[in-house]
């Protein structure tokens, strides 16, 4: 009862306190959740039609993202809490100073934190939860076919509210507690701590700046709290800004290069319709009407050669490409542990794309994991099949006709989602006893329609048909580059957790000298003058955060969310770091105009509302 007085005696500062704690619980509870629903979505695209290769790669990055943001949330609710304790100061040394029993100080004090803790994380799992719905309701607008369950993440949102708990209720103690055991004259010292940089990296700018700068050398125990927790938020804002546009380029070069760009196919209308339907990352994976073996949908070697030989095309590649029954064959291996020899595979059975080519002169050029192929009993699997079909791929064999093909690698390619094999055009040639083959890719010198035209003309002449490859290549991009916009909340959320970790910091820092500022306006101190001094407190601490946190997202976008990232341009990675630091400064000055407009809008400013 007593606490809950004392906090309405601070009407402002305890509003303030509650506000700020329920904004980030908000935005943590938000993005946790909707980050773990992006990861269904994913798993719907990949069930759907894309390949499991490209679903992992988008789960591991929003895995990234989400184990950020819980560690965010708890260092911004510890931090929060914790600096607000360490507001009351002086408070606790006026209590010890008349006599009143430690353990009464420390309880009094404990019954706010949790008082203001308890409101906050209620408060802010609400709103969170209604930000998520209205993010589900966006989300099914913009995901076709997406359907929603009844069932509601009571057990997420559980664990996320006793672990915010937790770590509010013990960094609350921690302030409290030492605040404590000092003498009282210590405790009744208006400066929070006693160390004070000599200067800062932004002195340079004028007297306001070194003002700030000693203050936030004053203040270097919240200072540090802050500039974690900011530099968490920058983080996982500068990895989706950055982070996510390197994911989704290298996937999308990925696509490119397993597929090809300016191909034209060649090859039996049916086949060409089946076989593109099943190269759609939203299309239908192949069934057992796929054939197409007959003498007549063989490619005649003299249209092959005519096509060579018509200007305008850099290269033709011949295919045959056969939907079969495959087995996965086991593999005995010496497991080291229990000194004794293992079996590993369980014998299935299912059916898969094999696509024989000619490695030395495919158009393709696969991002594998593995080796590449130096004999023609060697094969190269999608990644539904590894992932799917064997126990360690890399280690069995795949079995097709009645032969075992040794597997050197997992290829990135979304044919037939994922459930493909790649392999020498003579081997497969052998298995089903043809000598010739169904599918032609023509790649173009530059994709010109009059060009096409004289193509399909020329395949007219023969029976066939074509199909313009580059335009499913280009549906492909744009699906892909459609999922990852589903993580723009994501940052834009994020980006608001720091804007309003960065106003509470301010705003409490101000407050606690706000004596300084009081002096500072009687001795003809302009109001532009302390917004300056509060702007450059913001950029000093806002920049020892979100600098490093741009370095961090950059090597990690680039050395460890993807193999061999790519980049849209040579220039991607200078404007996305310029951008994100332009925005971080943008947040940051945002959050600079509250604590000014509070400041210069009141001529009765009192230090007892805030600080007694």
């Amino acid at each position: 009862m007593f606490a809950s007085k004392d906090l309405k005696r601070r009407p402002f500062r305890t509003t303030l306190t509650i506000i700020s704690l329920t904004s980030v619980v908000t935005a943590t509870t938000f993005v946790f959740l909707f980050g773990n629903v992006l990861l269904d979505v994913s798993s719907f695209a990949v069930a759907s039609a894309l390949s499991s290769s490209f679903g992992t790669f988008f789960s591991t990055f929003v895995w990234a993202i989400l184990l950020l943001v819980f560690i965010l949330g708890v260092v911004v609710v510890s931090t929060t809490i914790s600096l607000e304790m360490v507001t009351r100061r002086r408070d606790i040394g006026l209590m010890k100073s008349i006599g009143t029993l430690l353990d009464t100080i420390f309880d009094f004090f404990m019954a706010q934190s949790v008082i203001i803790l308890l409101a906050s994380i209620v408060l802010g799992l609400t709103f969170g939860t209604i930000l998520y719905m209205v993010g589900m309701m966006w989300l099914g607008s913009v995901v076709q076919g997406l359907q929603f369950t009844n069932s509601f993440p009571v057990i997420q949102l559980s664990v996320l509210a006793i672990v915010l708990v937790i770590a509010g209720y013990f960094s609350a103690q921690k302030p409290i507690y030492d605040t404590v055991q000092e003498s009282p004259s210590v405790a009744l010292n208006p400066d929070v701590g006693t160390k004070v940089r000599v200067s800062g990296f932004l002195d340079s700018f004028g007297l306001s700046f070194r003002i700030a700068t000693k203050g936030t050398g004053r203040r270097i125990r919240g200072t540090r709290r802050t500039v974690l927790s900011l530099f968490l938020s920058f983080t996982i804002a500068s990895l989706l800004w950055i982070g996510g546009g390197v994911v989704q380029t290298t996937s999308s070069a990925y696509v490119t290069r397993s597929m090809g760009t300016n191909v034209i196919a060649i090859g039996n209308t049916a086949l060409l319709d089946s076989y593109y339907d099943a190269y759609s990352l939203y299309g239908t994976p192949l069934n057992d009407s796929f054939t197409f073996l007959d003498g007549a949908d063989m490619m005649p070697t003299q249209l092959v050669a005519d096509l060579e030989d018509t200007p305008g095309v850099s290269r033709v590649e011949s295919r045959l490409v056969v939907y079969s029954e495959v087995e996965e064959m086991p593999a005995i291996i010496w497991n080291e542990e229990f000194e004794q020899y293992e079996r590993i595979g369980l014998d299935r059975i299912s059916s898969a794309v094999l696509v024989g080519l000619d490695w030395d002169t495919t158009i393709s050029d696969w991002y594998f994991e593995g080796r590449s192929i130096d004999q023609t009993g060697q094969v190269w699997i999608g990644g539904k099949m590894a992932s799917d079909f064997f126990e360690d791929p890399l280690v069995q064999r795949l079995g097709v006709q009645g032969s075992s093909l040794e597997i050197k690698a997992q290829a990135f390619d979304i044919l037939n989602g994922g459930m493909m094999a790649i392999m020498d055009l003579s081997q497969l040639q052998s298995y089903y006893g043809v000598s010739g083959t169904n599918l032609a890719l023509v790649q173009l010198e530059e994709y010109d329609d009059s060009l096409i035209s004289q193509i399909e003309a020329l395949a007219e002449s023969y029976g066939f048909d074509i199909f313009r490859q580059q335009e499913v290549l280009e549906s492909n991009l744009e699906a892909i580059a459609a999922i990852w916009a589903l993580l723009n909340p994501l940052a834009i959320v994020t980006l608001l957790s720091a804007f309003l970790s960065l106003m509470n910091y301010l705003l409490v820092s101000v407050f606690g000298r706000l004596r300084d500022y009081i002096i500072m306006r009687s001795v003809g101190a302009k109001p532009s003058f302390l917004a300056k001094v509060m702007i450059a407190e913001g950029l000093d601490v806002g920049l020892r955060a979100g600098i490093p946190a741009i370095v961090v997202a950059t090597l990690l976008s680039i050395y460890s969310l993807i193999p061999e990232a790519a980049v849209s341009s040579l220039a991607y990675l200078p404007l996305s770091i310029i951008a994100v630091l332009g925005t971080m400064i943008a947040v940051i000055l945002l959050a600079s105009i509250p604590t000014y407009v509070f400041f210069a809008t009141r001529n009765d400013l009192r230090v007892s509302e805030f600080s007694s």
